[in-house]
């Protein structure tokens, strides 16, 4: 028998919440947002993203939360490369991300009740009417 079995969900994946929580400072203290480098505009705020999956672990809130950042930093029509192009890709990949979760969630939950359903439809539910 594993002991991670008696352990509390929030316990499960302790080692990982505290690596994302410390990987987090380290990114906040680094962030310099005044600089206009790829490193502070791109590179730090990814790797900002990863510690928030890290210390969250759901994929759907920093993917929701990541992709509205980056799409209200998108600048289309500008000449800076990451604004025109970095940050609307990378809010069309978290809005993927976003409708592939959410997509498989509903699959999930029809499944779970497929075979109620049918039951149901079918009248095998031992002469019980729902009225």
């Amino acid at each position: 028998m594993n002991g991670s079995e008696n352990r509390p969900a929030i316990m499960q994946h302790l080692p990982w919440r505290i690596a994302g929580a410390l990987l987090l400072g380290v990114l906040v203290v680094l962030y310099e947002p005044e600089q206009g480098d790829v490193i502070n505009r791109l590179i730090i705020p990814a790797a900002m993203t990863l510690a928030a999956f890290l210390l969250v672990q759901n994929a759907l809130a920093v993917a929701l939360g990541a992709g509205l950042l980056a799409g209200i930093h998108s600048a289309p029509g500008s000449g800076d490369w990451v604004s025109a192009l970095a940050y609307p890709l990378l809010a069309a990949l978290c809005a993927g991300v976003v409708l592939a979760v959410l997509v498989q969630r509903f699959r999930r939950h029809i499944a779970a009740t497929h075979a109620e359903r049918w039951r149901h439809r079918r009248g095998e539910d031992n002469g019980e009417d729902d009225a």
